[in-house]
């Protein structure tokens, strides 16, 4: 029998990865694609930074749909190094059609806004399971400045040391946590919720163990 086009068995798998410079988000988001090891690949990459992930580097939205078009069920791994909204929006919507693949979006506070998210690009976050788009991944040094589609459809929150107090309350908040424990994360420290079982988590990405961290009372 012949494989569908969209593999619609997957499970929602969007993860909001927030902090600052040198804070681990993309170490973190790397270590993540090597593990799981997706035969297929899209990532916004607007500073070129996921070569060892994604070997094929496009840099025009013509480049990008010509390769697209040549791989539409085939392994590939591929990035957009632009920048800029309109790029931005024409490689969510590529990434909405092309279908069954991981996604990774960098520094989304650049090319999206708190008020509203770009039209394709929350229509890839809120409806890219039935297209078979998992992992989402979602990546901003600056929450409060970007827009919540991506934290609003969450499984999973991850959030590392960030400068900006603005960020932190927002962040505590959506954690249901202190926002004191967010001022008191070194580099690579991180804190993150699972939204399938609401448990919080204080880590490092070095090393394995983890601890339960306390919400708040409701």
């Amino acid at each position: 029998m012949k494989k569908p086009r969209i593999d619609t068995s997957r499970k929602a798998d969007i993860r909001a990865v927030c902090g600052g410079s040198g804070s681990g988000k993309s170490s973190y988001v790397k270590a993540e694609l090597k593990r799981l090891k997706p035969p297929r690949l899209i990532i916004w990459d607007p500073v070129d930074e996921y070569g060892e992930v994604a070997t094929v580097r496009v840099t025009t939205c013509r480049e990008l749909a010509d390769i697209l078009s040549r791989y539409p069920h085939g392994a590939l791994k591929i990035r957009f190094v632009a920048e800029g909204q309109k790029n931005f929006e024409f490689w969510a919507r590529c990434a909405f059609a092309w279908t069954n693949a991981a996604v990774v979006a960098e520094e989304t506070a650049d090319v999206t806004s708190p008020s509203k998210a770009p039209p394709n690009w929350g229509q890839l976050v809120r409806r890219g399971r039935a297209r078979g788009l998992s992992p989402i991944f979602a990546l901003t040094q600056r929450p409060a400045e970007s827009d919540k589609t991506a934290i609003g459809n969450a499984t999973l929150i991850r959030v590392g040391r960030m400068a900006r107090d603005a960020d932190r309350k927002m962040m505590a908040k959506e954690l249901d946590i202190d926002y004191r424990i967010l001022t008191g994360l070194l580099p690579l420290d991180f804190v993150e919720r699972d939204m399938n079982n609401n448990e919080v988590k204080r880590g490092n990405l070095t090393k394995r163990k983890t601890n339960l961290v306390e919400t708040k009372a409701i």
